[in-house]
């Protein structure tokens, strides 16, 4: 009896013992998560990161002109038909230029009242005393020199705005693409302006990430009424400037 009793208080402390480890082992897994330790003699990754920037300059080959015809009169149907026979002269005159068809494109239709007071010392909210109609087309044309006459002959035919006059470029691809290129070369210098300033080594690239590319179009600066008659619209076209970031990220030692 005696030696079954020492048998039962040894098992009962062998399994006290293996409870009491579980124990702590869970303690310590729910402590230190599995993964979050790095191994030993693991060093943290040394970086640096530099930006480049470039720009490049190309002559336009696309013009666009946003024009039109505004008429207002004292009801709706009155605007709508003295509007739709200005523009349409105005499209006439764009056609006999050599505008094809398919590059005009209505841009703005827009009928809205004319609220006006007769009298200064009047309030509230303005009367209906008209209306006034908007009709704006887009014209596009590859034939930059064509530009003063679709201005200059729209306006003798009737049009009385002209919004906007841009030039950018029938395709971008390659301008894009060269700004780029020169934009990680100028990363690269800054990179290695910067590590011989530090006295460190750039050991290879860690990372490339590109930045923004833009493209930004030219406006149009043209003249109105001489002196002695309607001057002709001066042209100056200029240049588009392409536009390009690029991010490196080196390994160091």
């Amino acid at each position: 009896m005696a030696a079954y009793s020492r048998k039962s208080a040894i098992k009962r402390s062998a399994v006290l013992v293996f409870a009491t480890a579980v124990s702590i082992l869970g303690i310590l897994f729910a402590v230190t998560p599995l993964g979050y330790a790095q191994p030993a003699g693991e060093e943290r990754l040394r970086l640096l990161t530099a930006v480049g920037n470039a720009e490049v300059r190309v002559r336009p080959d696309l013009a666009e002109v946003r024009l039109g015809v505004e008429t207002e009169a004292r009801t709706a149907v009155e605007a709508r038909q003295q509007n739709a026979i200005r523009a349409a002269k105005v499209v006439d005159v764009l056609k006999a230029l050599g505008v094809p068809e398919r590059a005009l494109e209505t841009s703005l239709f827009q009928l809205e009242p004319v609220r006006r007071f007769e009298d200064r010392d009047q309030s509230g909210q303005p009367p209906i005393v008209g209306y006034r109609v908007s009709n704006v087309v887009s014209v596009r044309t590859e034939q930059l020199d064509l530009v003063p006459g679709i201005v200059d002959e729209s306006v003798r035919a009737g049009a009385n705005r002209v919004d906007s006059v841009s030039f950018t470029l029938r395709s971008e691809t390659v301008p894009r693409q060269t700004a780029l290129r020169q934009a990680v070369a100028n990363a690269r210098e800054n990179a290695e302006a910067m590590a011989k300033e530090l006295g460190v080594e750039l050991a290879g690239v860690h990372n490339v990430q590109q930045g923004g590319v833009g493209v930004g179009p030219r406006p149009l600066y043209f003249g109105g009424l001489g002196a002695e008659g309607f001057a002709p619209t001066p042209v100056f076209p200029g240049e588009v400037t392409v536009s390009a970031s690029a991010t490196l990220t080196y390994l160091i030692r």
